[in-house]
C-alpha cells in the first residue's frame, strides 16, 4: 500500500448552507444556489464530515449533485472536500482515517481488498455499461462495428485502472484473447494526443475522452460498437467509508444516504440537473446529459453488484495484477457491503441474497 501522502491532496472548505453550496476553486457561493428537496427542523450544530473524491467529473454527478442542491446540509452535514487525482488515492486518504468517505469505482476497491485492506461500501448510487468507450483511428484498417478486428492493435488504457478491465472484458465480448492486443499503459491525459499522432491505434477509457480524441482529431475517430456489451462489464460508483465511522459515528452514516438519495431525486425529478455540476465539472450541461445518459442513477445493491465485484477479482487474479485471498471470494467482498442503514429506510432497494 502507498503510504498516504497530506501534500499530494487539495482540501477545499466547504460549508453548504440550505439552498447554497460553494464549489471548489473560484465558483462562487451563488454559482451553485439550489431550494432543497426536503426541509427539517433547524439543528443547533451540524455534524462535521470530510469527502474525498478521486478526480472531478460526472462519475461522482450524484454526491456532487448532492453537494450542489444543498442536501449534505439538509443533512446535517458541515462537509469538508479533498479531491485527489484517482479514486485508488482518494480511498487511501480514507483508509488513513484523513476522510469519513470516499468516492470511487468498484475497481480500486477490488485491488484494495485483494491488497488485504477493507473499505467499506455504503452505498452503490450508479452504474453503467457503455460510458467508458473503445476508441480508435478511422485510418487503422479497424472496423467498429466488428469488435474482433483489434486484433492485432496496439490499444491505450490505464493499467489498474476500471479502463483496463472495460478492455478485458471488449476483448472477452469480441471472441478475443488477452494476447490478441497489445496493451499499452498510458495516462488519460495522453491517451487522446497519441491516437491523434498515430502511436496507438486506440484507446479504452471515458466517453468523455471520445469527443475530445474526435475534436482533436478533426473527425478521424471512431468508437467501437458496444451493442451486447453490458453482459460482460457493468460499472459501480459507490460511496466508500470504513468501520471506525460505521461503529462511531454512525449518525454521518445515516446523514449520507440522506444527503445522496435526496440527490438521486433531484436528478430524476429535475431535467436541468446538469447546469448544477457543469462549472464544477468543466463540462457543458449537454455534454453532462449525453454522456449520462449511459448511467443507471439509483441506490441499490443486488446480487449483480456482487457478482461484479467477484469476476473482476478473478480477473485481476488471472491477469496477475493480484494475488488470490484465503477463503472465498463471494464470502470476502460481501462482508465488506454495508447494506443495513440503506434496508434501513428503504429495504426495496436491497435484494442482496
Amino acid at each position: 500500500m502507498t503510504v498516504f501522502d497530506p501534500s499530494a491532496v487539495r482540501l477545499s472548505r466547504r460549508r453548504l448552507l440550505a439552498g447554497a453550496a460553494v464549489t471548489a476553486g473560484a465558483v462562487t457561493a451563488g454559482a451553485f444556489a439550489a431550494a432543497p428537496l426536503w426541509a427539517g427542523p433547524a439543528r443547533a450544530a451540524a455534524a462535521k464530515a470530510t469527502l474525498a473524491y478521486g478526480s472531478t467529473g460526472y462519475t461522482w454527478a450524484v454526491p456532487f449533485v448532492a453537494e450542489a442542491a444543498g442536501t449534505w446540509a439538509e443533512a446535517g452535514f458541515d462537509l469538508n472536500t479533498m479531491e485527489f487525482e484517482s479514486g485508488r488515492d482518494s480511498m487511501q486518504a480514507l483508509l488513513a482515517g484523513s476522510a469519513d468517505f470516499s468516492a470511487s469505482t468498484d475497481t480500486p476497491v477490488v485491488f484494495a481488498v485483494l491488497q488485504g485492506l477493507r473499505p467499506l461500501i455504503l452505498v452503490n448510487y450508479s452504474r453503467y455499461s457503455r460510458d467508458m468507450k473503445i476508441v480508435v483511428r478511422k485510418d487503422a484498417g479497424i472496423d467498429p462495428a466488428k469488435p474482433a478486428s483489434l486484433k492485432g492493435r496496439r490499444i491505450a488504457t490505464r493499467v489498474g485502472t476500471s479502463g483496463q478491465y472495460m478492455l478485458a472484458k471488449y476483448l472477452e465480448f469480441a471472441g478475443l484473447a488477452q494476447s490478441d492486443v497489445e496493451v499499452v499503459d498510458l495516462t488519460p491525459n495522453n491517451m487522446t494526443s497519441a491516437l491523434v499522432r498515430g502511436d496507438i491505434d486506440g484507446f479504452a477509457w471515458s466517453s468523455q475522452s471520445a469527443v475530445v480524441a474526435e475534436r482533436q482529431s478533426g473527425g478521424k475517430t471512431a468508437v467501437m460498437t458496444q451493442d451486447g456489451l453490458e453482459k460482460f462489464f457493468q460499472s459501480h460508483q459507490l460511496l466508500l467509508t470504513t468501520e471506525k465511522v460505521v461503529k462511531e459515528k454512525p449518525e454521518l452514516v445515516a446523514g449520507a444516504i440522506k444527503a445522496l438519495q435526496a440527490a438521486e431525486r433531484r436528478i430524476h425529478a429535475d431535467g436541468g440537473w446538469a447546469d448544477l455540476i457543469a462549472r464544477r465539472i468543466y463540462t457543458p450541461p449537454k455534454d453532462i446529459l449525453e454522456a449520462t445518459s449511459e448511467f443507471t442513477f439509483q441506490i441499490a445493491f443486488d446480487d449483480r453488484f456482487l457478482d461484479d465485484l467477484v469476476a473482476e477479482a478473478e480477473w485481476a487474479i488471472a491477469a496477475g495484477l493480484a494475488k488470490r485471498p484465503v477463503g472465498d471470494l463471494r464470502a470476502l467482498f460481501r462482508g465488506l457491503i454495508v447494506d443495513s442503514p440503506l434496508k434501513a429506510v428503504a429495504p426495496d432497494r436491497v435484494t442482496l441474497t
